[in-house]
């Protein structure tokens, strides 16, 4: 079993490279009519499952949900303090520290790829969550059909091979279920992406931005993606910023288990 991906080392690079406090109050905006039920926001409690640097707690804060994030990254939370405080914690997803029954809604946003025991973390989620509480999932974002987007897609589609990712809908929708929370929503959130020119986003691939980068073996990166960075730089207008639109898909589960803890399955 995989283990969990810590964030720190991008900690103070995080919010420019993903769209900042922009992105946060877009993904809050699409999220939130889905997690309401009959719960108005004022007096609904969230919790969000890798909170990072709080950039989508604290829209939601914005909205009016009382909110609390957990996070393994000490540097991350460092930033999300600044939004939130005193209300993160360092925290494995495995083992929250919350009561059963206690939250209204949970999000769980571009990090169950990330997580060790996904099993283990979707039943905490439905353990904390009260009868008929929502769980709203993010997964990964297709961006645009730009030069640079198309390089860098392909780029990553060669460097996992025929695997598929571990937050695909299907495998998400196969765990929530068996924690015992229903699909009740699948909607899609259109968001602007991190603009780059393909010379800027050659050097993120360099800085290995993105955490699928950051244990290559050397030989892929020779093989992968060094014609990857070469293909960047030879597109037509290296200094041109392409447009960046991601499409990411959404999944809202209900909450139909009774409480109980993962040492109780």
């Amino acid at each position: 079993m995989p283990e969990s991906v810590n964030f720190d080392r991008m900690a103070d690079r995080y919010d420019e490279t993903r769209g900042g406090e922009e992105r946060g109050r877009t993904v809050a905006a699409a999220l939130a009519p889905h997690l309401l039920g009959e719960t108005s926001p004022e007096h609904a409690r969230l919790l969000e499952i890798g909170v990072g640097t709080g950039l989508i707690s604290a829209a939601f804060a914005e909205l009016g949900w009382s909110v609390a994030g957990v996070d393994l990254s000490e540097r991350m939370l460092a930033h999300a303090a600044v939004r939130l405080p005193g209300r993160v914690v360092r925290a494995d997803a495995t083992a929250l520290p919350l009561r059963t029954g206690t939250v209204d809604a949970c999000i769980a946003v571009h990090v169950l790829h990330l997580v060790g025991d996904q099993p283990a973390v979707l039943a905490e989620v439905a353990r904390v969550l009260r009868p008929g509480g929502r769980f709203g999932f993010v997964g990964a974002g297709a961006p645009d059909g730009s030069d640079v987007s198309e390089v860098i897609r392909a780029m990553h589609a060669t460097l996992s091979g025929s695997a598929s990712r571990r937050d695909a809908a299907d495998t998400v929708t196969g765990l929530a279920e068996r924690a015992g929370m229903h699909p009740i929503a699948d909607h899609t959130v259109t968001a602007g992406g991190h603009t780059a020119t393909p010379l800027e986003a050659a050097r993120q691939i360099e800085l290995r931005t993105w955490s699928s980068l950051w244990d290559i073996p050397a030989a892929k990166w020779s093989s992968i993606v060094e014609p990857a960075l070469e293909a960047l730089r030879g597109l037509p207008n290296p200094t041109e910023t392409r447009p960046a639109t991601i499409r990411t898909p959404c999944l809202t589960f209900e909450n139909r288990a009774p409480g109980r803890s993962v040492r109780e399955q």
